[in-house]
């Protein structure tokens, strides 16, 4: 039967190729001395997701049949695994059977250490053998059952990898908040819905399995470097990209909840270690990052050694990354190294037994199979064959890592050869001590000097290693917590830090400046909740961030007093961990604090995140949605409470979004009579961010009452010059007024306007007689109004150029003017403007310098999180923007005018990342010295 039916899918496979355009051009590798050649393609290999080499050297595929599937494909019925093979040695591969056949939604393919080869899928972890050597699977075991309605097949079960023992890691993504239960094979069962992507690890055959991390998007690929850390690429942050590449530790929290939403906008939400107890990411990704490979080989040039591989499938290209330590971390810059065209849409990666690559490559940007697909090649032009020893004393020298870790597995299985490589623990290559050091733990070798290692090895990443090792064997380590050791070798000791001496260091940790120092030392105080019970015999210090770390621990270990400590920490003077305190309430729906958050809600000290985290608590609490509009409804309680103290209503206003469906413009427009000039201002900041042409009258109303605060008619001016055109003679006749404020912000809304000679005449002597409203004035007429400037790059004459006197609130204008800086069209600042760039509501807790030299030369320093793209479509348009949402097919952009413009896969023709800063070099030319000064300023005093 088998030779039948896989002929007849031949056939089928050939006929949905035939309709399909000739296979696209190969891709290109940036390095001249690597070459990119087809191994396969349709009709040999369609619709291929994931591969690795199996035990006999031969390149396994995923290839799927079920992926989207269209009613009227004619392929197989279910996912298989392609065995493809090159036996006349030209290249190319000629021989095509297959391994398994039988699996729906499959994501990812691994091959352990023993031969077996996994699959997941989008619910089950699978494990199949080939026990007779026929070369296909006749054993197949379920490791692990993912048990939930979720059915998106991206969301599910992925991210196969292997730890030095054999036991198995695997990701599962935000399953789109839907409940869950995860069984192993022994009938362990962890459940869950709506905190996110999680990692879990079990051993090789499925038992006690637990969760490792959690705060993921989906952890779509896994990979294991020499030194044990497991990295993780993060596809799709859909609002708040980049994707990201992690450093992903035990009990690790990456910041991501389902709950509050896909965007990962909300504040209980962090992408990038924001809040206290999650944790950064090593480097943010392309768009749809599928795969990670720890390169660890001889089949490229010796520097892409311990690099970091990532498959982008959005962005056609495979992109290389390059580590380096920081503190108890890695950290990684991108570098180049293949780039495919429009149709190049890589998903999987593998080093060959030569250490050349393979990629698998989707083929299409349409999610629905297609028919299309290939095998790419990646090879060192000038490689020359390396030798792979037998014998694994010479092997454990092998630059060829799966032949290192081999040799030190088969080492360690007899006295003789654990003796061998404790000798190899002082060879001269750190990947030979780092294989002999990782078979010898793995085995839990008693006779191994780890202190010794830990102590005296040249490699801090070793060090930690045997560090890691003591503390498996419960040995004394608190020589290796002391200051001075090193983070990452103190990060791992803290683990092993036991007994009431070790609580001040545990302690002085949780304000460390290092996050993976800091949630060391709150894991290991939950891990010991009697430690935290005899904390009261301790002084405490002061500083907040240690009492942040204590509400942390508090929470994790489970505590019959927790929830007590939850009320000291909710009445905590520092409005950090309050909103933590609020957080836990919300997240465990704790619904005996509803009383004290709403009375924390009537707290006039409140801002914007904090008023957004309690709001949020009670919408949980509530079984309320949590989404803008659902959390208005809690703000504007506050507003419509007469008796509310004034600030409390202005928090209120500022946490509810300008565009929230539940704010009218008319009860905003109701708020310029209140009594509260703030209050007014405020709801004139929200008029001018919905811009809605309804409420011009009475914002010209407001500017032109004489007897409303000069701050409120100035707001009111910027806002009307959101609501329209201008009307340059009512702008005239308060330029030529007696309030030098109200002149100057009448004359910068004059800014673009086209003035008729009888204007233009009257607005020079309007601002006659003052320097400053003779540059507006001058701007508005085309004439110079600044010379001199230093250039760009020159941040200390820029710095001397923009001292002197200054308007903060002046500032705020110019950054929300949508005639001049227009800042607030990407950033928002206290409640308001737009998401698009970084938030700057405290930017001014950094310095001056950094200020000034982020608006000169904003090309500067572009985080990954902020990558801006050039996208290109079908119509021949091109268009630049930063990427700000994701869904099924389409990608929505935000370009430099604030404007949001929307792509399907369908309609690109490339995408490529652009040269600096979506943020306009250039700012400051269209903004007098006076005005830079002002937003200076302005930016400074958010703190």
């Amino acid at each position: 039967m088998r030779p039948s039916l896989a002929a007849a899918a031949v056939v089928v496979i050939l006929a949905v190729a035939n309709a399909q355009p000739a296979p696209p051009a190969a891709p290109t590798a940036a390095d001249p001395r690597l070459v990119v050649e087809r191994f396969a393609a349709a009709p040999d290999i369609v619709q291929p997701i994931a591969l690795d080499f199996d035990a006999r050297g031969r390149l396994l595929v995923v290839e799927s049949h079920t992926h989207f599937r269209p009613a009227n494909y004619a392929g197989p019925k279910a996912d298989r695994v392609r065995v493809l093979e090159d036996t006349d040695g030209d290249g190319r591969a000629d021989k095509f059977t297959t391994f398994f056949e039988g699996t729906t939604a499959t994501m990812d393919l691994a091959v352990h250490p023993d031969g077996s080869v996994y699959l997941a899928t989008r619910n089950e972890v699978l494990r199949l053998r080939d026990t007779d050597g026929d070369g296909t699977a006749d054993e197949k075991t379920r490791v692990a059952f993912l048990d939930t309605a979720g059915n998106y097949p991206h969301n599910g079960l992925a991210g196969l990898a292997f730890d030095a023992r054999g036991d198995l890691i695997f990701g599962m993504g935000e399953n789109l908040g839907a409940p869950y239960k995860l069984v192993g094979a022994d009938g362990t069962t962890l459940t869950g819905g709506g905190e996110g992507g999680n990692l879990f690890r079990c051993t090789a055959d499925g038992k006690q399995l637990r969760r490792m991390a959690t705060g993921f998007w989906n952890p779509f690929g896994t990979g294991r470097d020499i030194f044990g850390r497991l990295i993780v690429a993060d596809n799709d942050p859909d609002s708040s990209p980049p994707c990201r590449l992690l450093h992903a530790v035990e009990g690790g929290d990456y910041g991501f909840q389902f709950r509050y939403g896909r965007s990962g906008r909300h504040p209980f939400q962090a992408w990038n270690g924001e809040l206290p107890g999650t944790l950064p990411f090593a480097a943010g990704t392309g768009e749809s990052p599928c795969e990670v490979v720890c390169y660890e080989s001889d089949g490229l040039p010796a520097e892409y050694r311990g690099d970091l591989l990532v498959p982008a499938w959005a962005d056609h290209r495979v992109e290389r990354y390059t580590p380096r330590a920081k503190g108890a971390t890695v950290v990684a810059e991108r570098r180049p190294f293949v780039q495919g065209g429009p149709a190049f849409h890589p998903s999987g990666l593998a080093t060959a037994p030569d250490g050349s690559l393979f990629v698998s490559d989707w083929g299409s940007k349409e999610y629905t199979l297609h028919g299309k697909g290939a095998v790419w090649h990646v090879r060192w032009k000038d490689a020359k064959p390396a030798p792979r020893p037998a014998d694994p004393k010479l092997a454990l020298a092998s630059p060829h890592r799966p032949a290192r870790d081999a040799a030190a597995r088969t080492l360690a299985r007899d006295e003789a050869g654990r003796s061998f490589l404790r000798g190899q623990l002082k060879a001269a290559d750190v990947r030979t001590r780092a294989a002999a050091l990782d078979g010898l733990i793995a085995v839990n070798d008693g006779s191994t000097d780890l202190a010794s290692v830990a102590r005296t090895d040249a490699e801090p990443a070793v060090r930690a290693m045997a560090v890691r090792g003591l503390v498996a064997r419960k040995a004394d380590v608190a020589e290796f917590a002391a200051d001075g050791v090193g983070a990452a070798v103190r990060a791992e000791a803290v683990a092993g830090l036991t007994g009431e001496a070790t609580v001040p260091v545990l302690l002085k940790l949780l304000a460390d400046a290092d996050p993976f120092l800091r949630h060391a030392a709150v894991r290991q105080l939950a891990r010991h909740p009697d430690l935290l019970v005899r904390l009261d015999r301790h002084p405490l210090t002061e500083d907040p961030k240690v009492r942040a770390g204590l509400l942390l621990v508090w929470r994790a270990t489970g505590h019959a007093d927790a929830v007590r400590a939850l009320a000291l920490f909710l009445a905590d003077p520092d409005p950090d961990v309050r909103f933590l305190a609020a957080k836990w309430v919300a997240d465990e729906r704790l619904a005996r604090y509803r009383p004290r958050v709403v009375e924390m809600m009537a707290d006039p000290r409140i801002d914007p995140r904090g008023l957004t985290g309690l709001a949020t608590a009670l919408a949980r609490i509530d079984n309320q949605p949590i989404d803008e509009d659902g959390l208005a409804k809690y703000f504007l309680d506050r507003l419509a409470d007469p008796a509310a103290p004034a600030a409390l209503r202005l928090a209120a206003l500022r946490a509810v979004p300008a565009a929230s469906k539940r704010l009218r413009t008319d009860t905003l427009v109701g708020f310029l009579r209140d009594p509260s000039a703030a209050l007014r201002v405020e709801a004139l900041r929200a008029l001018k961010d919905r811009a809605d042409p309804a409420a011009a009258a009475a914002a010209r109303a407001v500017a032109a009452d004489a007897k409303a605060p000069t701050a409120v008619r100035a707001q009111a001016l910027v806002t009307l010059a959101a609501a329209g055109a201008p009307d340059a003679d009512f702008l005239l006749g308060l330029a030529a007024g007696g309030d030098a404020v109200l002149s100057r912000e009448a004359i910068r809304s004059l800014s673009g306007a086209t003035l008729t000679p009888v204007q233009r005449g009257r607005l020079e002597p309007a601002a006659a007689g003052q320097a400053e409203r003779e540059e507006l004035a001058a701007r508005v007429l085309g004439k110079p109004f600044h010379a001199g400037r230093p250039p760009a790059t020159d941040t200390a004459a820029w710095l001397k150029r923009l001292d002197g006197p200054a308007d903060a609130e002046a500032g705020r204008r110019v950054f929300e003017h949508p005639r001049v800086a227009g800042c607030a069209r990407c950033h928002a600042a206290d409640g308001r403007g737009a998401g698009v760039g970084p938030d700057l509501s405290r930017i001014g807790r950094t310095d001056r310098r950094w200020v000034v030299e982020s608006i000169v030369q904003p090309s500067a320093a572009v985080a990954p999180h902020y990558q801006a793209w050039r996208v290109e479509t079908l119509d021949g348009r091109s268009r630049t923007g930063l990427l700000v949402g994701t869904h099924l097919d389409e990608s929505v952009y935000v370009d430099e005018k604030g404007e949001r413009f929307r792509v399907r896969a369908g309609d690109e023709a490339g995408i490529t990342p652009a040269r600096g800063s979506l943020m306009p070099d250039g700012l400051l030319d269209g903004l007098t010295d006076q005005e830079a000064r002002d937003l200076v300023a302005y930016l400074l005093s958010r703190k």
